[in-house]
């Protein structure tokens, strides 16, 4: 058991310098214009996954449930996030895809992020992404309306879909 540990330890300290040095070294492609290796992009999404689980409190959106909500979640997202996270029904974003590491297409996969979740990344921003924080361009109500229509954005009932498209009308 003693040469087992002894095993492990030390290959756990090789390893570990062995990325330090990989690193320090330059050997990482920055270059922001070459597609991001799959193991990468993956590790990246995971990381920001569990750091957003682990930070946000258990978060419930104030505002009612319902068309109304969405239909107005929808516009938001329609006016600003649609440039990268893509439209429902709509190709995926070329815009979005730029990102490093690319931002989610949500109208096309969703997402596994909670209500509050989403409300708390709008809100707040990713860091070393595009998603730059929203919460002095929106107040909350805005904030959780859009939290409420993209976490139902890839099954959205035709109301809300048709509602998110039409004009509002100014008195």
């Amino acid at each position: 058991m003693k040469r087992f540990v002894t095993g492990f330890v030390t290959g756990a300290v090789v390893l570990t310098f062995c990325v330090l040095g990989y690193v320090r070294l330059g050997l990482v492609d920055v270059r922001a214009d070459t597609p991001a290796p799959a193991w990468a992009t993956g590790w990246m999404y995971s990381v920001v996954h569990a750091s957003v689980r682990r930070t946000v409190p258990p978060l419930k959106n104030p505002l009612p449930p319902g068309d109304e909500t969405l239909i107005a979640g929808g516009k938001l997202y329609l006016n600003d996030c649609v440039g990268c996270h893509g439209a429902p029904g709509k190709p995926p974003s070329e815009f979005g895809a730029t990102f490093y590491p690319p931002a989610p297409q949500l109208a096309r996969s969703g997402t596994r992020y909670s209500e509050g979740e989403i409300f708390w990344i709008a809100k707040h921003g990713i860091q070393r992404t595009g998603m730059a924080a929203q919460g002095s361009s929106y107040s909350d109500q805005e904030l959780w309306s859009m939290a409420a229509f993209i976490s139902r954005i890839s099954k959205l009932p035709p109301r809300v879909l048709a509602g998110i498209e039409e004009k509002t009308v100014k008195k």
